[in-house]
């Protein structure tokens, strides 16, 4: 089915490069029939938390994942029974340490930054005034969030493969796992914005050294493959998102997953505005595409 959303902007809304909870609504219409009450949603990457959350507020247990430290600091800042911080922490300038205690200073910190500075600016070695009120207020919007009381089902903080793996290994089945990637540009480029979020902001507050390599042109379509593979043991069904403006084209994609034995079941796309950050500013207007695949476990 095709249809034609204009994106809107999430309860939880932080800033993150390629934010997909903008459409919110879309993945909703089409995840929603596969979910039975109480089900068991779960994500790959996790981004901004902010799709996880909506899901959560409906009920559904869900699984949140991402490598990124300023993705994990969303989730344990917003997610009632989240994890706490134990312990010292050593955090890369002297001026963090203020503000390294708890999780929903964390993610204001990250926010603050990426809203003054844009998507690929490092956290500064000094502190400044407009950064620490901007700061101040992403965390008072978190506050607010948090208070409501709503629980994850399990958080990770796990390179893409590895929390595939740990899920396999634990014998975890989820109805619906929802797949999007930090997809090359169109033109086969890498996307420097989310090597900032992995790479560059990380180890900030937690000493964490990543070191998170960008797919790009050459082994995108292998990884996607080996992903999906992995996911068909632990997934009743697979929710695949590709957008117009990456590497691969949809169509390339279409025949790389036929001509490795994966199959889907439907496909629906999206028509919305296009945002800076969503494409090559090439077009005015941003499709996203989303394969339904059946996993093993249904």
């Amino acid at each position: 089915m095709d249809i034609i959303y204009e994106g809107k902007e999430p309860e939880l809304n932080m800033p993150y490069f390629g934010k997909q909870a903008r459409y919110f609504e879309f993945f909703r219409d089409c995840i929603t029939p596969f979910l039975p009450p109480n089900g068991v949603y779960a994500e790959t990457n996790s981004g901004s938390i902010s799709n996880a959350f909506e899901f959560a507020k409906l009920g559904y247990r869900v699984i949140v994942n991402d490598i990124s430290e300023y993705s994990d600091a969303i989730a344990n800042a917003v997610f009632n029974n989240a994890r706490m911080i134990v312990g010292n922490t050593v955090c890369k300038y002297k001026w963090l340490e203020e503000y390294s205690s708890n999780y929903l200073d964390r993610a204001s910190i990250f926010a603050g930054n990426i809203s003054i500075n844009g998507y690929n600016a490092p956290i500064p070695t000094v502190s400044n005034r407009m950064l620490l009120e901007r700061a101040k207020a992403y965390k008072e919007q978190l506050s607010i969030i948090r208070a409501k009381g709503i629980k994850a089902y399990m958080i990770f903080n796990e390179e893409l493969f590895d929390y595939m793996q740990l899920l396999i290994n634990i014998g975890q089945v989820v109805d619906v796992l929802f797949m999007d990637f930090a997809w090359p540009w169109r033109n086969g480029s890498e996307t420097d914005e989310y090597n900032t979020t992995a790479n560059i902001l990380s180890g900030v507050f937690n000493g964490k050294n990543v070191n998170i390599r960008m797919w790009s042109k050459r082994d995108v379509i292998g990884n996607v493959i080996r992903a999906v593979k992995m996911a068909q043991k632990i997934a009743k069904y697979i929710f695949l998102s590709d957008q117009s403006s990456n590497y691969p084209t949809p169509e390339l994609l279409e025949v790389s997953l036929l001509s490795h034995g994966i199959y889907y079941e439907a496909r629906h796309t999206m028509l919305t505005k296009a945002t800076i950050e969503d494409n090559l500013l090439t077009s005015s207007f941003f499709r996203e595409y989303l394969y339904v695949i059946k996993g093993r476990c249904s």
